[in-house]
């Protein structure tokens, strides 16, 4: 197997990553125990800006090839100054939002477009080598959003729990492993595989 960083320590990403990218050699483990925590700012006008510049980073800092990914979220029915976009955790002001009140916040916002409602993720993401050299490229994945979801709330990936799978009308936090492996695969994972595949030969 090839291990990949990931510039991350959110575990429900590295395992939404990971369950991408079953059936390649490939998995991504977090950043290494130790390794200075880089103050990284995210200023990028896309996902997948943000992505490039975190990769870049944690590479440049460790000499190894890392991944990195970053997510803004859209609304259908949304005007473009309400929507979340880049600011997910930052929907506020320019501080991070912890679990719970992001969670109460989107909650809110859904229930006031009629309760469910359509949108989708913007996935950018990026793998960069020690030379500066890296590859890019951004994931579109739709969603149908809840004001009122499950109570398994997934630490670092709140929103699961107010979201759900297009196809099957699943809740994501209440999906199985396996479930929620081939909702990943079928989301995001032919596209993925396909890029970090072709990256790394």
């Amino acid at each position: 197997m090839r291990e990949i960083i990931f510039g991350t320590t959110n575990k429900a990403k590295i395992d939404q990553i990971n369950g991408a990218l079953q059936g390649t050699d490939i998995v991504v483990i977090g950043i290494p125990d130790g390794t200075p925590k880089l103050e990284i700012v995210e200023d990028g006008k896309t996902a997948q800006e943000n992505a490039h510049k975190k990769a870049v980073a944690y590479s440049k800092l460790l000499g190894q090839t890392v991944f990195a990914m970053d997510n803004a979220l859209y609304f259908d029915g949304l005007s473009e100054d309400k929507q979340p976009g880049m600011k997910v955790r930052r929907f506020r002001n320019e501080s991070r939002s912890g679990d719970t009140e992001m969670l109460a916040f989107y909650s809110d916002l859904i229930k006031n477009l009629g309760d469910e409602v359509d949108g989708h993720w913007e996935f950018g993401i990026c793998l960069a080598q020690p030379n500066g050299s890296c590859k890019k490229m951004t994931i579109i994945s739709p969603r149908k959003f809840v004001s009122t979801g499950s109570s398994n709330i997934v630490e670092g990936y709140p929103l699961e729990s107010i979201q759900k799978d297009p196809v099957t009308d699943k809740i994501v936090s209440d999906m199985t492993t396996d479930e929620q492996t081939l909702f990943w695969q079928r989301e995001i994972g032919e596209k993925l595989q396909k890029f970090m595949l072709e990256s790394l030969n």
